[in-house]
């Protein structure tokens, strides 16, 4: 009996050591992103409806592929496209912040109380805040060109993954021409997540706009 209870002990321990190696070999589990496009204002809220739109077609065209290596590639693909229809999102929201920003300062009553302003301190203060203003509002201006210029490029790549579905391999192709979307939305989102909105500071690192 005894012999009974110690091999199904170590049983139970091998099978828990076995369920612990799994779930390290898989990794965390990715956080889920969510995503609601209707609490931006606009364009932003324009370029990420763009986008999930574009992540369903894709997905509808992986779903009507025959089951095989094509339909797994297209798959994986899929996965990049979910990380820049989640690069968009952040950036929009970014972006509708410097909306905010730019309300709030309100540049033409700067400039109004500019006109007015006889002592230096008051128009150098002034100043400080209608070049930050200046410097915001190119920057939110390229972030939106930039966003709408990578959004239609994401949509091109999408249609043709239709092709590939029918088919025609060039998986390696639209796989290469999605990952370099994301990465350049990753970028644009790590450069106007660094833009400093204090007013007077401009931009840190002296960048007044994201890369183009």
């Amino acid at each position: 009996m005894a012999v009974v209870i110690v091999v199904i002990v170590l049983l139970v321990l091998a099978a828990a050591a076995g369920i612990f190696v799994t779930s390290k070999l898989r990794g965390p589990r990715a956080k889920t992103v969510v995503i609601d496009s209707f609490t931006l204002s606009e364009p932003w809220r324009q370029h990420v409806s763009g986008a999930q739109s574009t992540q369903r077609r894709y997905a509808a065209t992986t779903k009507n592929a025959p089951d095989g290596p094509l339909r797994d590639r297209l798959s994986e693909i899929g996965l990049l496209v979910q990380r820049g229809v989640e690069e968009c999102w952040q950036i929009a929201r970014r972006g509708d912040e410097l909306d905010d920003v730019l309300n709030r300062l309100d540049a033409p009553s700067l400039i109004a109380q500019m006109d007015r302003a006889v002592d230096d301190g008051e128009r150098s203060s002034l100043q400080r805040q209608i070049d930050s203003a200046a410097r915001i509002r190119t920057t939110r201006d390229d972030t939106d060109k930039r966003l709408r210029l990578l959004n239609v490029r994401l949509g091109e790549l999408i249609t043709q993954a239709s092709e590939v579905s029918i088919g025609t391999d060039t998986t390696a192709e639209l796989g290469s021409g999605v990952d370099d979307v994301v990465t350049q939305l990753e970028a644009l989102r790590l450069a106007v997540q660094d833009i400093n909105t204090t007013p007077g500071g401009g931009a840190v690192g002296g960048q007044s706009a994201p890369p183009s």
